[in-house]
């Protein structure tokens, strides 16, 4: 079963910025991948986060939304499966959306290669706000079994330090793309 974790930072100021931008693709990755934002430079990353929700002025909203996905052994057996699942996974929000992506080699969840995906919230085109509300994760933890075939639980990590399971497994469906 894959795992989906959603990790708030809706009250992160610009230090927490700063390290969940750099988690993904300044650290401890395999392979990382920046889409809207230069991923072999964390801090210039960070910056065009700031700049684009300046820009349409959602500078005083949630900085960032910090993703985990961890997969089987069976389904990314090697870091370039593991980062296709995920581009494929985030597709739709990295087109629209910053992008940070980096794969981790780290026994987790019963695999050895997962995921973190940052991404801002400002839409680049229009300014809009993509939201961490249960209509936006269950609909990631559903693209996330649909794209790897796999059941998928989704937890959440609120900036509490609490963590809540969902009580509903996510099952791949049978879609024509």
């Amino acid at each position: 079963m894959e795992t989906f974790k959603v990790i708030y930072h809706t009250l992160g100021d610009d230090e927490c910025l700063k390290h969940v931008v750099n988690y993904p693709i300044g650290k401890d990755q395999v392979l990382k991948e920046g889409f809207g934002v230069n991923p072999n430079d964390s801090l210039e990353a960070m910056q065009q986060f700031k700049k684009v929700s300046e820009y349409w002025g959602n500078q005083d909203k949630t900085p960032c939304f910090h993703y985990m996905t961890s997969f089987t052994e069976e389904t990314a057996p090697t870091a370039e499966k593991a980062m296709e699942l995920t581009k494929e996974i985030f597709k739709d929000i990295s087109e629209s959306h910053l992008t940070a992506m980096g794969t981790h080699y780290k026994v987790r969840d019963g695999g050895i290669y997962h995921s973190h995906t940052v991404t801002s919230p400002t839409n680049i085109n229009d300014g809009s706000m993509l939201y961490g509300d249960y209509k936006t994760n269950y609909a990631l933890a559903q693209r996330v079994a649909d794209v790897t075939g796999q059941p998928t639980k989704l937890v959440i990590y609120k900036e509490n330090g609490e963590e809540k399971e969902c009580p509903m497994i996510f099952v791949p469906r049978d879609i024509e793309e």
